[in-house]
């Protein structure tokens, strides 16, 4: 468990190839300096939506169904050691946890954390609402699906500055020119 969580955290020999897109900011994960000492690694799993299939709300206590894929991800992270946080809004209610933890085990999952917060421990968040910023540049990365674009109105200028990268089939090459954030 502690090799592959080192593995996560140590400097990488050699970075993705940029052949296709030189000008491409490429992500990195922060480095374990980054963080205070004191929290451990977590990776960050939102419950309705997607460990659980989002349905029309019945009530706090009413979870989806499983979605199998991400529930075979989240069952492999645990046989692996990984420390997995369930991040979900029903953490702000005693009756969410409870019905979270009583949903988790009825998927054969241990009794997993809860919660609806962050701290400088997650390492990663899986979320279907989540729009993947680039560290440090304000740049976020806008797929060519409608479900990979951001609800949230993008600044006017950002349309012709190209303050985002586009991803997938139809995307369009990176622009040269680096915008501050």
């Amino acid at each position: 468990m502690f090799a592959w969580l080192r593995s996560l955290f140590a400097p990488k020999a050699s970075g993705p190839d940029l052949s296709q897109a030189p000008d491409e900011p490429v992500p990195q994960e922060r480095v374990a300096s980054t963080r205070p000492k004191d929290f451990k690694p977590w990776i960050g799993v939102d419950l309705d939506g997607t460990l659980a299939e989002a349905t029309p709300w019945q009530g706090i206590e009413h979870i989806g169904p499983p979605v199998p894929l991400m529930l075979r991800r989240v069952q492999a992270w645990v046989a692996k050691g990984v420390r997995i946080k369930i991040m979900t809004a029903r953490a702000g209610d005693p009756l969410g946890v409870a019905a979270t933890q009583k949903w988790l085990a009825a998927q054969g999952l241990p009794a997993l954390e809860v919660t609806d917060r962050k701290d400088f421990g997650m390492i990663e968040l899986w979320d279907d609402r989540a729009i993947q910023v680039v560290q440090n540049t304000g740049m976020c990365f806008l797929g060519t699906s409608y479900f990979a674009r951001p609800k949230a109105p993008i600044l006017p200028d950002e349309a012709a500055d190209r303050t985002f990268i586009h991803v997938g089939p139809d995307a369009r090459p990176a622009p040269s020119a680096r915008h501050s954030a």
